[in-house]
């Protein structure tokens, strides 16, 4: 009797069946659905984030450039302070080796006729200078190999 009834009442059972299919189907579409629009949502917001950081990291960049230029021009406007002083230093210690140098061709010239105490004096004036040039030298030299010690390591440090 059963194998009757569903045998009668089998255009209804497949009806049942392929509605319940249909409703199934339909639910899963509206599930994939609904994650579809979250994932378009999330996305949005992570595109958004991006933007925000992208937005927060041109203008860190602009503030560091700025400090950049700022710190190059003072740079340079104390170099050229620099400058000047060293062509003024440059100015007086050519003029003060001039001036020795026509004192020397003086005394030179009066050599003949000098005395041999006068003689004596010139010689230990001169040696006292020279200890004085030496000494000089000296200081400039280190001086300038600190210089280059310090060039060398900011070369170094300087970031690529």
């Amino acid at each position: 009797m059963n194998l009757y009834l569903i045998w009668k009442y089998k255009y209804w059972i497949a009806i049942a069946v392929l509605s319940f299919i249909c409703f199934g189907q339909l639910a899963y579409t509206n599930h994939l659905g609904d994650e579809l629009l979250r994932a378009e949502v999330s996305h949005k917001t992570e595109l958004a984030n991006s933007q925000a950081l992208t937005e927060k990291a041109k203008a860190e960049t602009a503030v560091k450039e700025k400090q950049w230029s700022e710190q190059l021009l003072k740079a340079e406007q104390n170099y050229n302070v620099k400058i000047k002083q060293v062509m003024a230093d440059t100015t007086r210690a050519q003029s003060a080796a001039d001036r020795l140098s026509k004192q020397l061709d003086t005394v030179k010239s009066r050599m003949s006729t000098a005395s041999c105490e006068t003689i004596i004096k010139y010689v230990n004036t001169s040696s006292d200078i020279l200890k004085e040039c030496v000494a000089e030298y000296r200081t400039m030299a280190e001086a300038a190999d600190g210089h280059a010690v310090d060039v060398r390591r900011l070369n170094d440090g300087w970031p690529e």
